[in-house]
This record gives structure tokens, sequence and C-alpha cells, in this order.
């Protein structure tokens, strides 16, 4: 893994040359654990200040339903922030990766072109993901868990696309090296 990872940093803008199976796998790997836990932390602080005013509504005796509403608007306060990090983690994993899926491409021989597809339904999903923001706050501003999750479930179709891309990058990672030539 130590090899992929020095080659994966050595090689983040380099676009020639080709990545073995192992190699291009390792440096996925690390790019996944990193990007998870970025995602894993923002989530954590951003739930922390949500969940800090709940619990203590919660010892001041406050209704379940009253403390509910008050998360909400809490969430709703911080929802673009929580959503352009989240763009930002996506970006950063995506530019830590394409160099080394290009490379990965030439390697089993097929066209370079396909590296769009990730780079396409990132930036979808990322736009998707931005432009609910207004939508959402309103809704979760309301306080209504159920409204919330309505409007969450029409959004989430187009702002799951990026997993389109990350299925093309997982079936053309598994297709063997073909002999250069």
């Amino acid at each position: 893994m130590g090899k992929a990872v020095r080659h994966g940093f050595a090689n983040l803008i380099n676009f020639s040359g080709r990545d073995s199976r192992p190699l291009f796998w390792w440096w996925v790997l690390l790019v996944v654990l990193v990007t998870f836990a970025l995602s894993f932390v923002s989530g954590i602080v951003f739930a922390a200040g949500s969940m800090s005013s709940a619990f203590q509504a919660g010892a001041a005796g406050v209704d379940q339903e009253q403390i509910q509403a008050q998360m909400m608007r809490s969430m709703a306060e911080n929802l673009g922030t929580q959503a352009w990090v989240g763009v930002a983690i996506s970006v950063i994993g995506l530019l830590l990766v394409i160099a080394s899926f290009v490379r990965r491409l030439r390697d089993a021989g097929l066209p370079t072109l396909i590296a769009l597809v990730p780079v396409i339904t990132t930036l979808v999903s990322a736009y998707v993901n931005i432009s609910a923001i207004d939508e959402l706050r309103e809704v979760m501003a309301n306080g209504s868990a159920q409204a919330v999750n309505e409007a969450a479930a029409a959004n989430a179709g187009l702002g799951l696309i990026a997993y389109a891309g990350y299925l093309v990058v997982i079936v053309c990672g598994l297709i063997p090296s073909k002999k250069a030539g």
C-alpha cells in the first residue's frame, strides 16, 4: 500500500501512463477512507450543535415535539454550510482519483473518455444537492419531520446520480490489464 500511496501522490495530475489494478485499488482505498473520515467528522461537527440544544431542552423538560422542531430549525441554519462541505469533500475525492482512473482505463485498454462519467455525475449530484438547499431549509424551519422526509425524498434521485459514476469506476477498475502495444 505504501508504494501505491507514494505513486498516487506523486502522480496526482499525471494523466499519462498506466496504473495496474493493485496500484489503482490501493490508491482508491486510501481516497475512500480519507473522504469517509472527512464526511464522518463533518457530520459529527454539524450534528453536535443541534444535539447540544436538544439535550439542554430535554433536561429542562421541554416537550419532545418542541425539541424536534428546534433541532430542525438548528439543522436548517447549518444546511447550506453542510451541503457545501459535502460537495467539497466529493470534489476532493474526485480530484484525488481522476488521474489514476484515467491511467487505469489506459492500462485496461479502455477509452479514457470514460473518465468523464464520474466527473459529470459528481458535478450533477453537487448541483442538485446545492440547488435543493433553500427548499429544504424552508421545510426544516417549519419543524415538520414528515415534510422534511418528503422534500428530501423528492430530491434524492438526482442527488444519488454520483453513484452511477462510482459504479463506472468500480467496473472499469476491475477489468484486467491489456498488454501495451
